[in-house]
């Protein structure tokens, strides 16, 4: 499969497979593990966050991920607060 038929809906405007995706976010650069972390959790279905970021990327990143959420701010930090809470994440 071509980096066209294999994008992710959610990076229409990147021309990214999805393996090329996963590399980009295991990665040794951080800055753009965040930024393409970031861009899934604002624009990715729920469902579809977990093919690529584990609870605990998103806990160890939380800080750093927080303010770059745009309008899934709020959505993002119910599931972390509650989370951290029922104490599924560190």
């Amino acid at each position: 499969m071509d980096g066209l038929t294999d994008r992710p809906d959610f990076l229409w405007d990147e021309p990214l497979s999805r393996e090329d995706l996963k590399k980009l976010l295991d990665g040794k650069n951080e800055e753009e593990a965040l930024y393409y972390a970031a861009k899934i959790l604002r624009e990715a279905r729920f469902e579809e966050v977990w093919d690529y970021l584990s609870p605990a990327f998103l806990a160890s990143h939380w800080e750093k991920l927080r303010w770059r959420l745009g309008r899934r701010k709020r959505f993002w930090e119910f599931f972390y607060t509650t989370w951290h809470r029922h104490g599924l994440i560190p």
